[in-house]
């Protein structure tokens, strides 16, 4: 069996390889529940705009094509998800193996294919899959337009980060991690005051140009969205804890050994091979973004997955790092073999948690187990109360009952502040006399599961159902419906 990989060639690994990644996720996808995001992102692909309330109109755009095809099914909205994590992993092959060489490009589609966080999220239609798709795509045209003297290329690169713009506004970090390479290295430093830096920037700009005009007519929501997300309150300030708390995260969802190695890896190559052109190329497309998202987290922690667009050349750094330590000490090949058996282990566990009964809250997968039921309970309640309302206390609630429900209805949320939600950029609910209204909550404390706007809007609300939804037999998390009517 060694002895046929190493006779073949590593591009045809690569197609095999992601053929039955491919496969395999086609069939995980339809056999998982959706999370809260995709039922919430396929709400915004019923309501198609130029733009949307905290994010660009990429996600709703992919996944209006998506279902067009297959449907308001799950396949219908994952299937795009499926197609950019294998685009994904064919991108990154392509760039190391111009880079460096197939075996390094081999390795890397590898690594990418067992980090927990990359392997669990090929198959989740969230703004990560175009982000980090687009993020990819940049660099190999970057790459390409750097070894070459064509202004056209500059444009394509615009074009490309653009588009990631139109999926995740972190993609905009990648137009200052390119001033920064261009800095670094002095044999390009003259680019950045020449005619392609327009070109590139005439790309970009034409390419959210949809952004800016739903800017426009809708008050800049973006400029309001961003600030409640970015964490800043009144005013900065420094929390180590929230740092520690960020850096945590990410040795979590990466796993330990292949997060410190990605860490190791860009410390020693930043110091001994600084002068290299590929390693300053990669760092630049690494080190700015972590460095902002850890600025970030000195005052608030940021996600996970925040700074995922900078794994693009982080994995492949790191791959040239280890393949460099193993040539020298052969002995460290254990190191590596492990860092990707912990690394195996974590993502074959994070495909079906259930065997473990792990408690709800410490399950990492509750957030997409448990709808079905979920709605099954709201259904009922519905037709037991004749109830022709259904509002949410918060988007998740609202967007799995618009999906899973059987005839898919409208629903709402509580009336809120203009740009509190992309809700309340939709029409409301109209309030008629007549009203019976479900409220669903997962709000556990009773002194805030009812809240006071609901009490002024409908003179009688009434527990109607205190549920746990179930999982295979497993609780999941505990919702409260109140039947809500005028007198």
């Amino acid at each position: 069996m060694l002895s046929f990989l190493r006779q073949t060639s590593p591009a045809r690994l690569v197609i095999f390889l992601l053929f039955a990644l491919t496969c395999y996720r086609f069939w995980f996808a339809t056999h998982l529940e959706l999370v809260p995001d995709e039922a919430y992102y396929w709400l915004w692909s019923k309501h198609l705009a130029a733009s949307y309330r905290d994010k660009g109109p990429a996600i709703a755009w992919t996944i209006a094509a998506g279902t067009k095809i297959f449907g308001d099914t799950v396949l219908g909205i994952r299937f795009f998800a499926v197609i950019l994590s294998t685009g994904i992993s064919a991108l990154l092959f392509l760039l190391a193996r111009r880079m460096y060489d197939d075996r390094v490009a081999l390795w890397c589609v590898v690594l990418a294919s067992v980090i927990p966080m990359m392997a669990v999220g090929s198959i989740l239609m969230t703004i990560d899959s175009l982000s980090v798709f687009f993020w990819a795509l940049a660099v190999l045209i970057f790459w390409r337009a750097i070894q070459r003297d064509k202004t056209s290329d500059w444009f394509w690169l615009g074009l490309a980060i653009g588009a990631g713009f139109l999926a995740k506004f972190t993609n905009g970090v990648q137009l200052g991690c390119i001033g920064f390479f261009l800095l670094w290295s002095k044999e390009h430093r003259r680019l950045l005051f020449s005619r392609k830096m327009l070109v590139l920037g005439a790309g970009f700009g034409l390419c959210i140009l949809p952004i800016l005009w739903w800017n426009m007519q809708n008050g800049w929501v973006h400029a309001i969205a961003l600030h409640s997300r970015s964490g800043v309150k009144s005013s900065f300030q420094i929390h180590p804890v929230q740092l520690l708390k960020f850096i945590g995260g990410q040795f979590g969802v990466m796993s330990p050994l292949i997060m410190a190695g990605i860490f190791v890896a860009s410390i020693a190559l930043l110091w001994k091979q600084h002068k290299d052109l590929r390693v300053r190329f990669l760092l630049s497309q690494f080190l700015p973004v972590y460095g902002l998202f850890m600025f970030f987290s000195l005052n608030s922690a940021g996600k996970e997955n925040w700074a995922v667009p900078a794994l693009v050349t982080g994995i492949i750094f790191t791959v040239v790092c280890w393949r460099e330590i193993v040539a020298r000490h052969p002995a460290w090949r254990w190191g590596v073999g492990a860092a990707f058996a912990i690394a195996l282990l974590m993502t074959m566990v994070m495909h079906d948690t259930e065997y473990l009964n792990l408690p709800p809250g410490k399950d990492p997968l509750r957030r997409a187990q448990g709808w079905k039921d979920f709605a099954a309970h709201v259904q009922t309640a519905r037709e037991k109360h004749d109830a022709n309302l259904l509002i949410g206390d918060h988007y998740s609630q609202a967007s799995m009952m618009a999906f899973y429900l059987p005839d898919q209805p409208t629903t709402y949320l509580l009336p809120a502040p203009y740009g509190a939600s992309q809700f309340t950029l939709w029409p409301g609910y109209n309030k008629q006399p007549d009203t019976r209204a479900l409220y669903v909550t997962g709000q556990t404390n009773p002194a805030k599961a009812v809240p006071q706007a609901l009490r002024d809007e409908f003179s009688n609300v009434e527990l109607v159902d205190d549920f746990w939804s179930q999982h295979h037999g497993r609780p999941m998390t505990h919702f409260y419906i109140y039947l809500c009517t005028r007198s």
